[in-house]
């Protein structure tokens, strides 16, 4: 998709529109799309200064102008005193800092960036998320980000596609992706790993294999859908399930349970301080608030 969008492919049916124009036949160049690659793409001949300055030399512009969006670049992307520096001797983070700024040295109207943080190790990556974040929103630039990672989508945007097998499957605001997603595959995704199936529909009623839940809907769903988190072990008004621990994971700040009933195994998010062991007997209470319907 960002091929085609940039380009780089011709797609076999339907256009590209850019700010209500096509653009489905025009040339790489002349379309105002600057594109971030996940392996950087830097040229290895050329320094910190040469890779930032190679777009707007392209465009005929003087020494000195490609000097002085050299040095703003720089100093955007929080490498001053690099401009010397061989591409080969910067470590992972720096060389994607510097494939950002040769991106927004020409001024794009769209940037595409696909997976650029993937190859970083964890604490870098979230690092260098907060400052692209901060960049991309200073210069207010429209950007397509791909990830395979839920906290960056979430954190990174202000609305979330979910693509599966070149469909968008649904689309929202991050908080609307992350708590009530409409399908299945989606939900899965982000986090909800916990399913109970609607069998039915009584009055005001959704019939399920845990119980009654209240529900005035226009259509049935096929199930209802939690997160593990929404779970607790407080009584509360909602379903109830009765079972038994199979397995437990500390993770610090929590306590991810495996809990069997029915056959049916719930990912239970416990307190840290929670000991819970294998073959416990336990009880779970799922509020109705937090159960979303899933249709398809």
């Amino acid at each position: 998709m960002l091929n085609i969008i940039a380009g780089f492919f011709k797609p076999l049916k339907g256009r590209v529109i850019l700010d209500g124009r096509d653009i489905t036949h025009e040339r790489c160049d002349k379309r105002g799309i600057g594109v971030v690659f996940q392996d950087y793409a830097l040229f290895p001949h050329m320094t910190v200064e040469g890779n930032i300055g190679f777009g707007p030399r392209s465009r005929g512009f003087s020494r000195k102008k490609v000097r002085t969006i050299t040095d703003d670049m720089l100093d955007l992307v929080g490498l001053e005193g690099y401009s010397g520096r061989s591409t080969s001797k910067l470590s992972g983070g720096e060389k994607q800092r510097v494939a950002l700024a040769r991106t927004l040295a020409v001024k794009p109207k769209v940037i595409l960036l696909d997976e650029p943080l993937s190859a970083l190790d964890t604490s870098l990556r979230e690092s260098l998320r907060r400052d692209l974040k901060m960049i991309l929103r200073e210069q207010r630039i429209i950007t397509l980000y791909i990830t395979h990672d839920q906290s960056e989508a979430l954190s990174l945007s202000d609305r979330i596609g979910f693509l599966n097998d070149g469909r968008i499957l649904e689309e929202g605001s991050p908080k609307q992706i992350y708590w009530r997603p409409v399908r299945r595959k989606t939900a899965s995704f982000m986090g909800f790993k916990n399913s109970v199936k609607v069998v039915g529909i009584k009055g005001n009623n959704l019939v399920s294999e845990l119980g009654d839940i209240p529900w005035n809907p226009d259509r049935k769903p096929i199930e209802m859908m939690f997160r593990p988190e929404s779970a607790t072990m407080e009584e509360t008004e909602g379903l109830m399930i009765n079972g038994i621990v199979r397995g437990s994971e500390y993770r610090g700040r929590d306590h991810l349970l495996d809990v069997t009933s029915n056959g049916i195994v719930y990912r239970i998010l416990a307190p840290p301080d929670s000991d819970h062991g294998r073959g416990e007997n336990i009880v779970i209470y799922v509020p109705f608030g937090s159960l979303v319907p899933i249709y398809r």
